[in-house]
């Protein structure tokens, strides 16, 4: 007998992607969003999860109806910019809501997925960060403590069974471009449109293309009846840092761009400059990236002509 979901957060760029992925490999899903969205992942709803009856109550009615037997908690205000700019409802988004998943779950016998971030590990500049390594320094933006809060809810309330997602940098077609957004989406759009693109001095990721991202996901559920205890994954690469200038001037070659659109800046304050994640654990379960990034930068790439100067999607 397959597996049920629900997934919060299921009409987001890694839900959706998630769910898809969940579905191929024999899982059924249902989906909780803040936006209504289309049934055919099964009962898919627009609910309030910061209501505590409301996001009950819905949940009472699905499990009676499909027994959900895991609840993947994806929703979340994303972001560090988006964070800063209205605190309030990052802390209620992320910390909050997270408490109400966490402990009406809990009520109800069913065992959860917490998707964090690596943010929660701070700035550790080249320092290579481990899952069980800690205590670590203080997140240095408030989306970072916000997840941080999230996964001690989760310890707290539903701690049986838990897995928690450390995604870093996914990227793939899906998410609009624009102030806030994802910087390798940004850069090629600002490419493409001959637009200025800001990058950070000194700043370094590894890009995990969006199905190598939820793959990983995947494989932790599948090992996950081996262990009661929380477990934490990061979720991402480790074996491809590229510099943000490097991927400005990729994006400038790709839309044959002149270089001079490039403004190499200071970091703001909050700012993650250089994030290495270890990848061990992942690995360990027969994990392995697929998707290169030139790869990965073509596709995007062609996503991204899809939307206009002002990031309005045209066709």
């Amino acid at each position: 007998m397959s597996e049920h979901v629900l997934v919060t957060g299921g009409a987001g760029f890694i839900g959706t992607a998630l769910i898809d992925h969940l579905n191929t490999n024999g899982y059924t899903t249902s989906s909780f969003d803040h936006h209504e969205q289309p049934a055919a992942n099964g009962h898919s709803v627009a609910t309030d999860l910061l209501t505590p009856s409301a996001f009950e109550i819905e949940l009472e009615w699905l499990n009676g109806k499909l027994k959900v037997d895991r609840v993947i908690h994806l929703a979340a205000q994303v972001g560090r910019l988006f964070g800063e700019e209205n605190l309030r409802h990052s802390i209620r988004s992320n910390a909050e809501m997270t408490t109400i998943v966490a402990s009406t779950t809990a009520k109800m016998g069913i065992p959860m997925v917490y998707t964090s971030t690596s943010e929660i590990y701070g700035d550790q500049a080249h320092a290579m960060c481990h899952e069980d390594d800690g205590p670590f320094d203080l997140p240095h933006n408030l989306y970072g403590l916000s997840k941080r809060w999230g996964e001690e809810a989760c310890r707290l309330y539903n701690p049986r069974g838990l897995i928690i997602w450390r995604p870093s940098m996914p990227y793939g077609p899906g998410a609009p471009p624009g102030r806030g957004r994802r910087a390798l989406d940004n850069m090629l759009w600002q490419a493409y449109h001959r637009m200025t693109i800001p990058v950070h001095i000194g700043a370094e990721r590894s890009w995990c293309w969006i199905g190598d991202t939820v793959d990983a996901m995947l494989r932790t559920i599948e090992y996950s009846h081996k262990h009661d205890n929380p477990i934490a994954y990061n979720i991402g690469r480790d074996d491809d840092p590229r510099s943000m200038l490097e991927i400005a001037q990729r994006a400038c070659e790709m839309a044959d761009a002149p270089l001079s659109l490039i403004k190499e800046i200071e970091a703001p304050g909050k700012q993650t400059v250089i994030k290495r994640l270890s990848t061990e654990k992942i690995r360990g379960l027969g994990w392995e990236p697929t998707v290169d990034l030139e790869d990965g930068l073509a596709r995007v790439y062609d996503w991204i002509k899809h939307f206009d100067a002002n990031g309005h999607k045209i066709s």
